[in-house]
């Protein structure tokens, strides 16, 4: 695998209730470090990708998104893969808003 820097640029959704900013929660389009950084992101990135998440370079692709490693994993992020990865991001619960605690909406 090699690795590029890339910037992805920080996701935020508007509390519907206060109009507070708030990080996204977390889905396939979320950096890796975003997902890491979660418990149950990096548990869903180690059953799935143990094979990224074993790679030295892993550190490097932070930034990035799984979309954007996945050409760069030599076949071993299939489309399986990321499909189930996506399904399982989808399921995690979704946090509250930081200010008031309103559920944020996925989109």
């Amino acid at each position: 695998m090699c690795f590029r820097p890339v910037t992805v640029k920080k996701r935020e959704v508007k509390c519907p209730k206060c109009q507070e900013n708030n990080p996204m929660p977390l889905s396939i389009e979320s950096a890796l470090s975003e997902i890491w950084g979660n418990e149950g992101g990096k548990e869903i990135l180690e059953k799935h990708c143990s094979a990224m998440t074993g790679d030295p370079r892993f550190k490097s692709a932070m930034n990035m998104t799984l979309k954007q490693v996945r050409p760069m994993s030599g076949g071993k992020i299939t489309q399986e893969i990321y499909d189930l990865v996506a399904s399982e991001l989808n399921q995690l619960p979704k946090p509250g808003c930081k200010s008031c605690g309103e559920t944020l909406p996925a989109a």
